[in-house]
């Protein structure tokens, strides 16, 4: 599968449980406004035509009026793909072993930061506002007690289950760790007797 091919730094045996991006409608919000302002030059060009025509005939006007509207389009066209860019390359990865954080800070600087399910200490939720609620997004937070104490995966599809499968493979994890642990011992005490 090619999703299971960008998991980095792939162990052996590990299988993939979650692949999280944010939810469509942020980018769909952020395009929407895009949108919007790549409609102010054709309102501007229908408000100078009406009220000031002379400016459209002057030698300076036209051009002038047609390098702004280019200049703002071309602005336009870059924050848009820098927000797919943002959107398309922030990535939440958990397995069967660990929780990877994947986050693009611009073009050219990425992160990546990774723990182990033994290091995660708590997992919560949280969906606050109206537009959170009606569309079923929200952050993620994860505890973990290593050198990054806290992961947050932001404004992802239904928060409230990845939580519910994050605590479910941590209480199995700790449950094969025990079991591990108690089959050590028992070794351990039969091979001193």
């Amino acid at each position: 599968m090619l999703i299971e091919k960008q998991i980095p730094n792939r162990q052996k045996d590990e299988n993939l449980v979650l692949f999280l991006r944010r939810h469509p409608i942020i980018i769909f919000s952020r395009w929407a406004v895009y949108l919007f302002l790549g409609l102010i030059p054709p309102f501007f060009y229908y408000f100078i035509s009406i009220n000031y025509p002379d400016v459209l005939t002057h030698p300076l006007g036209y051009p002038v009026l047609l390098l702004l509207a280019c200049s703002l389009y071309l602005f336009i066209a870059l924050f848009f793909l820098n927000a797919f860019i943002d959107y398309y390359l922030d990535v939440w990865i958990v397995t069967d072993r660990r929780i990877i954080n994947i986050e693009q800070r611009g073009l050219f600087n990425r992160e990546i930061a990774e723990h182990t399910l033994e290091r995660v200490q708590d997992v919560s939720a949280l969906q606050k506002g109206i537009f959170q609620t009606f569309f079923s997004y929200g952050d993620v937070h994860v505890q973990t007690a290593g050198e990054i104490q806290r992961f947050i995966f932001r404004q992802i599809d239904n928060p409230f289950e990845v939580v519910r499968v994050l605590n479910n493979l941590i209480h199995k994890h700790e449950a094969e760790f025990d079991n591990r642990l108690f089959e050590t011992i028992k070794d351990n005490k039969t091979e001193a007797e």
